[in-house]
């Protein structure tokens, strides 16, 4: 969508407002862009930094403005989304209200609709990707639905523009959902007595607040117009009720409404089973071949892994070596073929019902995770944030004084050595031509030359290029794999079988989402954050992608160098890491003042991805992620300028210098590359592995040493693009104050590392 910033229309004259409210990534952008064409305005809403986009309605005689709440999964504020969405219904004068509904998740849209229906709201609901619901055999009565509901449905797919017309049509047709929840009596009695505490001033039902309140929301507190002594009185209410549960009231309510829309969706929502089962042939080549070949693969793997790290104390041959790897495989082939007969073959269930249930099997979720975190780091760290940015940056963009030397175009046949150039392109680079104009009326050393195109902190030469260098191969081939994930219902299964172990360190599995995307970016991991519940999950998940959660780049040269050494080295060095989040994370959740969140997920089925979703995800995630970091980047590159030019750079290059030589045991040139990860984190680590090569001569570099640089660079503080986006997330205090532990904790326990190394005598 095309966005333009105009002057805001006189509101006093608008007939009444239009705001779209549904779950994230349920299409309401686009059918945004559809009612109101391209003149929009995007602002923050008053007091946060979360943007809303208004604009006119288009096609009317009358004044109407639309307004595109952000996605929220809960009307309950748990998170600034929430609560700029929930504040928008409160305040915002008269409005009718569209619900847009991912249709093929319509439970998680319903629990919304619930909670519009307690608030009083007139709406329409449109029944979004209804191609998606369609194409993975499933069926919604929308009639009966319709009926019971008592409000217009509309099915639409918004990417086609097919049902618009009706949706529009619709809003002269809005109604109050016909939606009453008993939540039992203890609960109605103390909505009761809310309800009697609350002001009149309130343009919606106080059963709506009433239950809010009950859910502690505690934002909405701020926002009542209520005195000290009836807030007293609310505290007491809640507290009172709250002593009838054995679980928080949060969870109790939100369990009650779940439970109401799964029987409402009752006799609703069916699945054509004729078209979501596969075929004899290929029900028996998936059975019979892929599976095994699969489950053959992630043993050998397993047992691989297992060996390298064994070999410091172990040298098998080579032979025994893959007679164990082969072992490795058949033993998985074996429990795998035991499991198929015993259980799921001879019930003839779906094939995706069957890799639903592996994905959480006890025997076969770990084996398969593993699998799936090598195949990403495979496609995003080692081809996107290798090969792919090696050529964006170096061949594309290149150097503003040095030619890059162009590239071939070639093809290779896979698993051997032999490829075949079609043409070399003599392109020298984006920057390079950039350059050489520029130079035509200045030379290098000048200041403007150095500003933007100098090879230090040039905003064009660093800034720009790095961005998109590593932005669009990174991010993008890893929303490429997120999506796959998500699509498919395996990320909602991760977020469970990881919920117990995210309990030990303050989060639950909600969290995997920002640290699965950490692994690609720690950036746009840490603006996904929002996503989490409570002000303390978000503190404790952004601490932890700073500290201990690499990025697909910096992990991609870490994994190669790791390689260099032996299996109880790379051991220590994964020990290391795991330890510290398990440390920081638990610390945290004991020191940090508030409360976690229940975890309530609801579980989608296992299904075939739609590669036409997943790819429109990856473009508006992308395009999204572009917009929020790359002026990020280039201003964290700006900064850099400026302290470079001050030389206060070399000032903290020379004050670490007795730290890094005599604590760490390192060489000083390594000062450098932990300076340099300020910038790009995995030239830092290049840097630093050059330095230990330069001091290590004709010999071996010491893999002691490396182990600890390693160590400390990904404990290191995170690059200035992320600490910028910690500040807009986070706030300027708790940003600085998470850089002032986290610089000192790397080299504490760095050292420590060291010393535990020439204790043991490794």
């Amino acid at each position: 969508m095309h966005v333009e910033k105009i002057t805001t229309p006189d509101l006093s004259t608008l007939d009444y407002r239009i705001a779209l409210v549904g779950n994230p990534n349920v299409g309401k952008s686009v059918l945004f862009g559809l009612f109101t064409g391209k003149y929009v305005t995007v602002s923050n809403y008053p007091g946060t930094t979360v943007e809303v986009t208004r604009g006119m309605y288009a096609g009317s005689n009358d004044t109407i403005e639309v307004v595109d709440t952000p996605g929220a999964n809960s009307l309950i504020s748990l998170s600034e989304d929430e609560r700029v969405a929930r504040d928008i219904l409160l305040r915002d004068g008269e409005k009718k209200v569209i619900q847009i509904i991912d249709s093929k998740n319509i439970h998680r849209g319903l629990l919304i609709t619930t909670q519009l229906a307690e608030m009083g709201l007139p709406i329409s609901i449109g029944l979004n990707m209804w191609d998606e619901t369609l194409d993975r055999g499933m069926s919604i009565n929308t009639d009966k639905l319709q009926k019971i509901l008592g409000v217009t449905l509309t099915k639409t797919i918004a990417t086609q523009k097919y049902g618009i017309g009706a949706l529009r049509n619709s809003i002269n047709s809005v109604k109050v959902p016909k939606i009453s929840i008993d939540y039992g009596k203890a609960i109605e009695d103390a909505i009761t007595q809310l309800e009697a505490l609350l002001p009149e001033n309130i343009t919606v039902k106080k059963r709506a607040l009433a239950i809010m309140l009950l859910s502690y929301d505690e934002d909405l507190e701020e926002t009542l117009d209520v005195d000290d002594e009836t807030l007293v009185k609310i505290h007491a209410v809640r507290d009172g009720v709250q002593n009838e549960y054995g679980h928080p009231l949060s969870y109790v309510i939100t369990k009650i409404r779940s439970d109401y829309v799964n029987d409402l969706l009752k006799g609703i929502v069916s699945y054509r089973e004729h078209e979501a089962t596969a075929g004899a042939v290929s029900r028996n080549l998936f059975f019979f071949f892929f599976m095994p070949l699969f489950t053959f693969f992630a043993g050998y793997k397993v047992m691989d892994l297992l060996m390298f790290l064994v070999t410091g104390y172990l040298d098998p041959s080579e032979q025994t070596a893959w007679i164990l790897r082969l072992a490795g495989g058949g033993v998985s082939v074996g429990c795998y073929s035991y499991h198929l007969f015993s259980r799921e073959y001879k019930s003839k269930r779906k094939i995706t019902n069957i890799l639903g249930t592996l994905t959480m099997h006890p025997a076969f979720a770990w084996p398969m995770l593993i699998v799936i975190l090598w195949a990403i780091y495979k496609i995003v760290g080692q081809f996107g944030a290798g090969d792919c940015v090696d050529f964006v940056e170096s061949k594309l963009f290149g150097s503003a004084v040095e030619q890059s030397g162009g590239f071939n175009f070639k093809a290779f046949i896979p698993f051997t050595n032999i490829e075949y150039v079609f043409t070399h392109v003599n392109f020298q680079g984006i920057n390079y031509y950039l350059g050489l104009l520029c130079q035509k009326f200045m030379s290098p050393d000048n200041f403007f030359f150095e500003l933007f195109l100098g090879e230090e902190a040039g905003l064009i030469q660093v800034g720009v290029t790095y961005s998109i260098a590593i932005i669009l191969p990174i991010v993008g081939f890893f929303f490429i794999s997120f999506g796959l994930m998500e699509d498919s219902g395996y990320l909602p299964r991760l977020a469970v079988m990881l919920n117990r172990f995210f309990k030990i360190i303050g989060l639950n599995g909600k969290a995997v989402l920002p640290m699965v995307l950490g692994l690609g970016c720690d950036t746009m991991a840490t603006m996904t954050t929002r996503i989490l519940d409570t002000k303390k999950e978000r503190v404790i998940s952004t601490l932890l992608l700073a500290l201990v959660v690499p990025c697909s780049a910096q992990l991609g040269v870490i994994a190669g160098i790791l390689g260099s050494v032996s299996g109880v080295h790379m051991a220590i060095y994964f020990v290391a890491i795991f330890s510290q989040m398990l440390l920081i994370g638990y610390l945290s959740s004991k020191v940090l003042k508030g409360t976690g969140s229940d975890f309530l997920m609801e579980m989608p089925p296992f299904r075939r991805p739609k590669i036409a979703n997943i790819l429109m995800k990856t473009y508006y995630r992308t395009k999204w992620f572009l917009k929020e970091a790359v002026p990020l980047f280039v201003l964290g590159t700006l900064v850099l300028f400026i302290l470079t030019k001050l030389g206060i750079l070399t000032y903290i290059q020379r004050a670490c210098e007795p730290v890094v030589k005599h604590f760490l045991g390192l060489p000083v040139e390594t000062t450098q590359g932990f300076i340099l990860g300020f910038l790009r984190r995995d030239y830092a680590v290049v840097s630093i592995f050059k330095a230990l090569e330069k001091d290590a001569g004709n010999m071996v570099i010491d893999p002691n040493q490396l182990i600890v640089s390693l160590v400390v660079i990904t404990l290191f503080v995170p690059c200035l693009a992320n600490f910028f986006v910690m500040i807009k997330e986070r706030g300027a205090k708790t940003a600085f104050l998470m850089i002032a532990f986290i610089l000192p904790f790397a080299f504490l326990i760095g050292g420590i590392l060291r010393y535990i190394l020439q204790f043991i005598k490794l």
